[in-house]
C-alpha cells in the first residue's frame, strides 16, 4: 500500500467559525506518523482555535492538498484582517491567489465566470491595503520582477488600488477601480502571442498591432456585459495622452476618465519598474523621475505627484 504524504501548512490560515471539508493532522509525539486533529465536514470552533495556538505543526494530506487551497482561496479576506498574520506574508498568499485567478482569465477572457473570480482578488488587496497601514510596502515588495501581461494586471491593481485609497476613493468605486485596473490589459489576449512575448523592442507594424488591445479590451467587456463606464473607459482609455495623441481615440486632458488617468500613471510605473527583455528594472526613483521629466505632456501630473506622495507616506510610516 502507498504510504500518504502530507504537507505541511500555516495553522493561522485556519479561520474561526469556518467549515472544513479536508482533514487535519497532527505528528504524533515521536513524529514517525501523523493522527487526526480535526476531521472533514466539521466546523472550526472556539476550542479547536484555541488548541491550535498550543500546536507547533499541522498537516493536510497531498491528496486533500486542492481542497484546502480552495479553502484558503474562499477564506482570504477573514485571513487579511487577521492581525496574528505578518502583512508581509498576507500579501504573498493574496498575490500568489490574484496569479491563479489572472491566469484563469487570461487563458479564457470571454468566460463571464473567468472575469467574476477576478472580483474577490480585488476585494482582498483592498481588504489588506486598508486594513494594514504597511501593506503597500509589502505588496510592492512582492510584485514580480519581471514584466508579463498576467502578473502586470496584478501589480497595475495593487498600486491602482492604492493610489485610489491615497486619493480618496472608497467603498463600491474602489471595487469599480480596482476592477478597471485588473481588466485593462483584456485586449492583450486578442494580440499575437510572438509580439507580446518578443525578445526586443516592436517593429512599428507590431506596434500598430499592439495599439488595438485596449479597443479589443473594450469590446471584449461589453460582450461579457460589463456596463459600469468606469471599468469601460479605464480598459479603452488607460493609453490616452493628456496632450492628445494617444491610443485608440485621440482624447486630451478632462476627456480621459479619472480612472483612466489613475491607472495610465500605474501602467507606466510598472512598465519601467519591471524587468522586460531588452532593459533591466528602473528603482522606484528613477522611474517616477523619468515620468516627470519626459511624460509631463502625457501623464496627469497630479497623478504622478500623487503617487509620489503615497510612496513618501508609506516610507514615512515606517520611521
Amino acid at each position: 500500500m502507498r504510504q500518504k504524504k502530507y504537507k505541511l501548512i500555516d495553522k493561522r490560515l485556519i479561520t474561526e467559525g469556518s467549515q472544513i471539508d479536508f482533514n487535519l493532522f497532527l505528528p504524533n509525539e515521536t513524529k514517525s506518523a501523523m493522527s487526526l486533529f480535526l476531521q472533514s465536514d466539521t466546523s472550526v470552533d472556539g476550542n479547536a482555535k484555541v488548541k491550535l495556538r498550543e500546536i507547533e505543526m499541522l498537516y493536510v494530506s497531498e491528496e486533500e492538498e486542492a481542497q484546502y487551497n480552495a479553502y484558503v482561496a474562499r477564506h482570504l479576506q477573514s485571513i487579511a484582517r487577521n492581525d496574528e498574520i505578518p502583512t508581509e506574508q498576507k500579501a504573498r498568499l493574496v498575490y500568489e491567489k490574484a496569479t491563479e485567478a489572472i491566469d484563469s482569465m487570461f487563458k479564457n477572457p470571454e468566460s463571464l465566470e473567468n472575469v467574476k473570480n477576478v472580483q474577490p482578488v480585488v476585494n482582498n488587496f483592498i481588504e489588506i491595503i486598508l486594513h494594514d497601514s504597511s501593506a503597500v510596502e509589502s505588496l510592492m515588495k512582492i510584485t514580480a520582477h519581471d514584466y508579463y501581461t498576467h502578473t502586470h494586471s496584478i501589480n497595475v491593481s495593487i498600486y491602482t488600488l492604492s493610489l485610489g485609497s491615497f486619493l480618496g476613493i472608497s467603498g463600491k468605486d474602489l471595487e469599480v477601480l480596482g476592477m478597471a485596473a485588473i481588466l485593462h490589459d483584456l485586449g492583450k489576449s486578442r494580440i499575437d502571442y510572438e509580439i507580446i512575448n518578443k525578445n526586443g523592442k516592436l517593429t512599428d507594424e507590431e506596434f500598430a498591432q499592439m495599439k488595438h488591445h485596449p479597443a479589443y479590451g473594450h469590446e471584449i467587456a461589453l460582450k461579457l456585459g460589463i456596463t459600469d463606464e468606469r471599468i469601460l473607459t479605464g480598459i479603452r482609455h488607460h493609453h490616452e495622452k493628456m496632450c492628445g495623441g494617444g491610443y485608440p481615440d485621440n482624447l486630451k486632458g478632462d476627456q480621459i476618465s479619472q480612472f483612466a488617468r489613475i491607472i495610465g500613471t500605474c501602467d507606466v510605473f510598472d512598465a519601467l519598474s519591471t524587468k522586460r527583455s531588452y532593459k533591466d528594472p528602473m528603482s522606484s526613483f528613477e522611474s517616477l523621475l523619468l515620468m516627470k521629466q519626459q511624460m509631463s505632456d502625457h501623464l496627469d501630473m497630479g497623478m504622478v505627484d500623487a503617487f509620489i506622495r503615497m510612496l513618501r507616506k508609506q516610507v514615512e510610516g515606517k520611521q
